[in-house]
């Protein structure tokens, strides 16, 4: 239930205040930042395995000041950004109001969806829709799967270095130069004995992408799952990717290649994108 009075604290740690160890600092530290900037990291605090957060979890997550996260938090409350929950506080639904108003990727997901859900049902597997977002990959849409899946890696709005997926690597293939620059210098992890991280094996792959029209990744996250993702285009170019996660036994992802291309295609002309417009 939504809070009406900003006020309204039920816990007592909230009701309390305290002032921890180094508060005075870390006002220090965040009184240059502008109230969206500390509103920002509020909401970020907030994850898919964390959905409901207290204050004192509010501001050690978002490195802010208790007194700060309070007011702030009480603001947030009263324009439904937040809402009170029962053990703390949740993202509201006017946060998912404002972000579907005028979200370029509202379009981009209601024109992939159906191309998305057969790729779903016709191979049993999680198929999903994703774009790029700075050096990471950010998953828009996603159609889950359910007996005989493999591993569920990600979800709806997670988000992933670009270099550690294949629908990652497809849209760092087609990225501009400084953009695959930054992804190139970007930290990542090395999860199995399959993941790509040296520089120039990277811009070999972003070669034969380009060349072949898809990105096969197999066992680069978890050794038993596979991936294949191809480009999705509207008239200005790549800007997205589709991708269908398969079991890594080499049949299964070689199968799915025509078929997630087909998808792509699908997809982008029904973004208004013509193959005259992007020769080979």
């Amino acid at each position: 239930m939504l809070v009406g009075s900003p006020r309204v604290f039920d816990r007592a740690d909230d009701l309390m205040r305290p002032v921890m160890d180094g508060e005075v600092g870390m006002e220090r530290k965040t009184s240059g930042e502008s109230g969206l900037a500390r509103a920002l990291r509020i909401i970020e605090a907030f994850t898919s395995e964390q959905t409901t957060l207290t204050v004192a979890e509010i501001a050690r997550r978002a490195d802010l000041p208790v007194s700060t996260t309070y007011r702030l938090v009480g603001e947030m409350l009263s324009h439904g950004v937040l809402t009170k929950a029962e053990d703390g506080y949740v993202l509201g639904m006017r946060l998912w109001e404002l972000a579907t108003r005028g979200s370029k990727t509202v379009g981009l997901s209601r024109a992939a969806r159906p191309y998305i859900e057969d790729l779903q049902h016709t191979f049993g597997q999680h198929a999903q829709l994703a774009v790029l977002e700075g050096t990471d990959v950010l998953y828009v849409d996603r159609r889950s799967a359910e007996r005989g899946a493999v591993v569920n890696i990600i979800d709806v709005a997670s988000r992933l270095p670009a270099r550690l997926s294949s629908s990652g690597m497809v849209l760092a293939a087609y990225a501009d130069y400084v953009t695959q620059r930054r992804i190139l210098s970007s930290p990542v992890e090395q999860l199995t004995a399959n993941t790509p991280i040296e520089p120039e094996r990277l811009k070999l792959l972003w070669a034969e992408i380009r060349r072949q029209g898809f990105c096969r990744a197999d066992g680069w996250m978890e050794d038993d799952v596979s991936s294949v993702a191809s480009p999705v285009r509207d008239m200005s170019g790549v800007v997205a990717a589709v991708s269908l996660f398969l079991p890594n036994d080499g049949k299964a992802p070689r199968a799915a290649i025509p078929a997630v291309q087909m998808a792509a295609a699908g997809i982008s002309r029904a973004l208004g994108w013509r193959p005259s417009q992007h020769p080979r």
